[in-house]
């Protein structure tokens, strides 16, 4: 709650790097929101009989009409009361239908709880109803709510087991604190195999193999039960779980689920099978496809979704962007999800990553490591693994990139420990693996990065996008061991695998690692030629972090082939020494400079060591001196 609040106050990572406080912008934006939420606030803080009071007159005095019905069953003066619930329920559908999914559960409880008892089955479904509704709206307290009233309803099995897996839904990837109900679930299921199609393959999350192996079963028995949208949910999820274990036929099983053409806002769109079709593209870089479905879902999930579809489109579409080098499009996309996420009261981790890998790409570095660690941190305090490992990921890759190869090797070896026992046997779902060779080979620990890469999975495309970038790596490798010429035809064949994939991002990676090779065996007309292929490609996509990297290559190789002669007027600083010598004289602070100029504060550190050798200066005040007489 303390980072919560700082951010909320301003004092955390602003969004983005634009100096935005999320959490305002949604106030500003809802203001018309206050005067209810003020409402409800006093009378939250009544007394019964006060509060009672209290929702009666505000019944009368609120315009909306699905507002004062829930005034009214809050005040109702009866524990239960037919025509009050029927007109609660119908409140509960209009909020559903205009997607207040968090008021429609709090409104189907209402009703549940107003309709007679003697009216069980009616009661029954719209607790399981409400349930639902809570789960959807990410609220597990009304969900477990919902779901104790169900189980205390005599429910079947199946409803048990729906009602049970609406409180897990309501975590969404914080599955902490909701261990103990897998079990039940299990143990209601096997009293009625019925109901294992009601069962989600977040129930068996630990055993990816046993997830599958429900989702099968799942799949069987809606079909035979002829129930279409629990059929296409089923194979969704088998299809997932075919594709994270490389086992049967992900894409014919997808395909059968598409078939059944079940509406995609059906059972949440985020479980539906358009939206892991176009997860599936994403990971097969079909971007084109990828960005055309994701398109079409979000005109859905404006229209009938939840928060959380959106921040799960808008989170997907960044992702589409950074593979195809659309930089400033992806930071948008991630804005929109970290402002919904925050504003929403949703788990951080993901959105947060999301945010570190647009930065990445596009804004800086010194903010792809603050949402890193942000999100990193957040997912730890949920239990959320999958987007734990994802902020490690950002965090190695950024270190990496900034030179700081310990600290890569670090988040990578934490990254392996974690993901070691659920590894994904598809390279193509999270790629980190590349990026902790590159790390490893960097900081001259070539037998773990050997071992690492001979866990590259045979089944994997050599000519695919995630086989070339762990051809990059092994390049590298290859380079160490004194096979330079090979590594740089290795980088070639890559970086033309990136190119007619419309990757640019990892295409410009591939050069300045071709250039890196070249440089460090003197090879500097061939260093330079692959340079500047990085930068025109880095141009191009507005990728300011990567290419501030590769500028100072070549501002480097360019200062290698001056005379000393030439080392007047600027004292032979390059262009990026003498621009940060100029930030640093007019006051600014290394960790200022370095996100001005989208690069370490160590590499700014390193670079200020240089400047002062050269014109032969200790101390900022000597800099600004020197400066001016050089100029003078």
């Amino acid at each position: 709650m303390a980072d919560r609040a700082a951010w909320a106050c301003g004092t955390g990572p602003g969004l983005l790097g634009y100096g935005s406080d999320p959490w305002c912008r949604w106030r500003t934006c809802r203001r018309y929101w206050v005067p209810r939420a003020l409402a409800d606030g006093v009378v939250g803080s009544a007394g019964q009989q006060e509060r009672t009071d209290a929702h009666r007159s505000l019944a009368y005095a609120e315009a909306d009409p699905v507002h004062a019905v829930r005034h009214r069953a809050l005040s109702r003066p009866e524990a239960t009361d037919q025509c009050l619930a029927e007109d609660t329920a119908e409140a509960a559908g209009r909020a559903r239908a205009d997607g207040e999914r968090a008021l429609s559960a709090e409104l189907f409880v209402l009703a549940a709880e107003l309709t007679p008892v003697n009216r069980p089955a009616l009661r029954l479904s719209r607790f399981l109803t409400a349930a639902r509704e809570a789960a959807a709206a990410g609220d597990s307290n009304l969900a477990r709510r919902a779901a104790n009233a169900v189980a205390a309803s005599r429910p079947t099995p199946a409803e048990h087991v729906a009602a049970l897996l609406a409180v897990v839904d309501s975590h969404s990837q914080a599955l902490a604190g909701v261990a103990g109900l897998f079990e039940r679930c299990r143990r209601l299921a096997s009293s009625d195999p019925q109901s294992l199609a009601a069962i989600r393959a977040n129930v068996s999350n630990s055993d990816p193999h046993e997830a599958l192996g429900a989702a099968r079963k799942a799949a069987e028995l809606a079909r035979s039960a002829g129930r279409p949208a629990l059929e296409a949910a089923s194979l969704t999820m088998r299809a997932r779980m075919e594709r994270v274990l490389n086992e049967g036929d992900s894409r014919a099983t997808l395909d059968r689920a598409l078939a059944l053409d079940v509406a995609a806002e059906a059972d949440g769109i985020a479980n539906s099978p358009q939206y892991l079709a176009a997860r599936h593209a994403i990971f097969d870089d079909r971007l084109a496809e990828a960005r055309s479905r994701l398109t079409v879902l979000l005109a859905v999930a404006e229209q009938h979704g939840q928060e959380e579809d959106l921040v799960d489109i808008w989170r997907s579409l960044a992702e589409v962007e950074v593979r195809s080098g659309a930089c400033a499009k992806a930071l948008a996309w991630a804005g929109k999800a970290l402002d919904a996420s925050v504003a929403a009261g949703l788990s951080l981790g993901p959105a947060c990553y999301t945010a570190a890998l647009a930065q990445s790409a596009g804004g800086s570095f010194a903010a792809a490591l603050r949402y890193a660690a942000y999100g990193e941190r957040a997912a730890r305090e949920e239990g959320d693994v999958l987007h734990r490992n994802r902020n490690l990921w950002m965090a190695g890759a950024v270190r990496l990139h900034t030179g700081d190869i310990n600290g890569a090797v670090t988040a990578f070896a934490l990254l392996d420990r974690t993901e070691d026992s659920r590894r994904p046997a598809d390279p193509s779902v999270f790629r980190w693996q590349p990026d902790a060779i590159e790390a490893l080979v960097a900081a001259g620990e070539l037998t773990s990065a050997q071992n690492m890469i001979l866990t590259f999975p045979a089944t994997a495309r050599q000519d695919s996008a995630t086989g070339a970038g762990w051809t990059r790596a092994r390049a590298l490798l290859l380079d160490r061991a004194g096979e330079t010429d090979r590594a740089v035809k290795l980088l070639r064949a890559a970086a033309e695998v990136f190119r007619r994939d419309g990757l640019p991002l990892e295409e410009a990676r591939t050069h300045l690692a071709r250039g890196r090779i070249q440089r460090a065996h003197r090879r500097q007309a061939a260093a330079r030629t692959a340079f500047q292929d990085a930068r025109d490609l880095y141009l191009l996509a507005r990728a300011q972090p990567m290419l501030a990297t590769v500028q100072e290559h070549l501002d480097r190789l360019d200062g290698q082939g001056r005379s000393r002669s030439r080392e007047e007027g600027r004292a032979g600083l390059t262009d990026s020494e003498a621009r940060l010598a100029d930030l640093v004289s007019r006051g600014a602070t290394n960790q200022q400079a370095a996100q001005q100029m989208y690069i370490s504060v160590k590499t700014v550190e390193s670079m200020l060591s240089r400047i002062y050798r050269k014109l032969r200066v200790r101390s900022r005040t000597q800099l600004l001196a020197a400066l001016l007489a050089h100029t003078g």
